[in-house]
């Protein structure tokens, strides 16, 4: 099956993203994620009740790659269409390891380069 790279998905909002809404939200893009067949799992949070972060991990969802570069393209459009479709200030973190980057909707298709160097350093380790 080959080796498995965990990379973590968050979804932000702003201050006023309640921690219902950035659930709803993750729950969405971890169906869509699903569709395409990534495997899948919510990150548990740790962050104490009614801190700053605890919307933030209620959010995190862990995605499988395996065998990633034939998954990085299809990773990359999940988060782009996603990301398109919001009308908000809805943004996401992407996490391997320590290293991470954050997208928003306005500058995702500049930073999608960016993005697929980020998770292609990653997919050779």
């Amino acid at each position: 099956m080959g080796d498995v790279r965990w990379v973590e998905i968050v979804v932000l909002g702003d201050d006023e993203f309640d921690a219902e809404r950035v659930d709803r939200l993750a729950r969405q893009l971890r169906s869509e994620l699903a569709d395409q067949e990534f495997d899948t799992r919510p990150v548990a949070a740790d962050a104490p009740g009614n801190s700053k972060g605890d919307a933030a991990t209620t959010g995190a969802i862990a995605v499988a790659l395996v065998g990633a570069g034939g998954m990085i393209p299809t990773l990359i459009a999940v988060l782009r269409d996603w990301l398109g479709r919001r009308t908000g200030p809805e943004r996401i973190s992407i996490k391997v390891g320590d290293d991470s980057i954050e997208l928003d909707r306005p500058s995702f298709s500049e930073r999608e380069q960016l993005l697929q160097v980020f998770l292609a350093k990653h997919a050779d380790r």
